[in-house]
């Protein structure tokens, strides 16, 4: 057994043993206990001491989450949470709905997206360009590093590695989420001229694409602060990369919002995986896991988006990379706020239909 493999396995047996303890359904000796801390540590031994300290009570709590939930983004949020003592079922059942990619497979993985969302929703406050342009910083860090940890950010293609592929990029999501805000990548001149042109148009114009959907829901729809504040890292095709529109983001979050329930059962997440692995269509059935029906919505609306639009992309819908400041100039001037509403507005009909 690789020793990746072990120690995970060693992990989620402890994880278990924990549970049936609190239970009353099982007890664990003082020398099973010493021996499997032993294998634990000699498996960790290869990635060394520090490595071990710092990221396995992360990847222990992520395996957990992911055993009870089923789904990586609402996993993956709960564990930020978790480990930054923040109460909040709110973020998670946002993030419910971008599991499997924001919506669809062919977008970005839920492991991605969650800690995103959270790094918003944490600085909330930015006013100025400035603070604006060093949170986008951190972000497009984190897109990058993640990309360079998973060989991809899309789930489509971190899933053609398998199972093996998609636990690799959940469980250890915090490798690179630490580091890209520990060590952020330092902007391009160019491309601190061109967010900043861009960021200050916005803030002049009142427009953000995630917002301009969320603001525009009926009464159904509970548009909170928690909302607002973990949708705007979205910006510009995920802080300005070009990348899945927010407008489409932001609909997806706000199905999430309405339509998701916290999973929180084992057993019924190992029936959904037993499913999985058999490749039975009955896996996403809204009765297998609380989280199935946001996101088979967010595959719907993904759906009619690439239908209505071309791409779920930024960059493919304008052509325009907002890292160049001639592109960001033509942006502002060339009226593609006026047609990025009229975006936001569809999206946000088609929510309202869709529940």
């Amino acid at each position: 057994m690789a020793e990746n493999s072990l120690f995970e396995f060693l992990m989620i047996d402890s994880v278990m043993k924990s549970n049936d303890l609190k239970k009353g359904k099982a007890t664990i000796s003082r020398r099973d206990f010493v021996r499997k801390a032993i294998l634990a540590v000699s498996a960790a031994g290869g990635a060394g001491l520090i490595g071990y300290s710092v990221f396995t009570s992360k990847k222990l709590n992520t395996i957990n989450n992911v055993r009870r939930m089923g789904h990586c983004a609402p996993s993956v949020m709960q564990t930020l949470l978790d480990i930054n003592n923040v109460q909040n079922n709110n973020l998670v059942l946002y993030a419910g709905a971008m599991a499997g990619g924001i919506a669809g497979s062919g977008t970005e993985c839920g492991a991605l997206t969650a800690p995103l969302m959270f790094m918003g929703f944490q600085n909330n406050n930015f006013t100025e360009v400035s603070e604006k342009l060093n949170l986008a910083s951190k972000a497009q860090s984190y897109v990058n590093e993640f990309t360079a940890f998973n060989g991809s950010c899309i789930c489509s293609k971190i899933r053609q590695g398998g199972m093996p592929a998609c636990m690799k990029a959940v469980h250890s999501f915090y490798k690179p989420f630490s580091k890209a805000l520990s060590s952020p990548a330092v902007l391009s001149d160019e491309a601190t001229e061109s967010y900043s042109l861009l960021l200050k148009a916005f803030g002049e114009n009142n427009f953000h694409c995630a917002h301009n959907v969320l603001k525009v829901l009926n009464s159904n729809f509970l548009i909170t602060n928690e909302l607002l504040y973990s949708s705007q890292i979205f910006i510009g095709g995920i802080a300005l990369l070009n990348r899945t529109c927010d407008a489409l983001t932001a609909g997806v979050m706000a199905l999430s919002s309405l339509t998701a329930r916290i999973e929180n059962s084992y057993s019924r997440v190992a029936k959904m995986n037993r499913l999985l692995r058999n490749k039975s269509n009955e896996a996403m059935n809204e009765d297998i896991n609380n989280f199935n029906r946001s996101i088979n919505l967010a595959e719907e609306l993904g759906i009619w988006f690439r239908n209505e639009f071309g791409s779920v992309n930024c960059y493919d819908i304008w052509r325009l990379d907002f890292s160049k400041t001639r592109d960001a100039e033509s942006y502002v001037s060339g009226q593609c706020m006026i047609q990025c509403r009229y975006i936001a507005n569809r999206v946000a009909q088609k929510v309202n239909m869709m529940v």
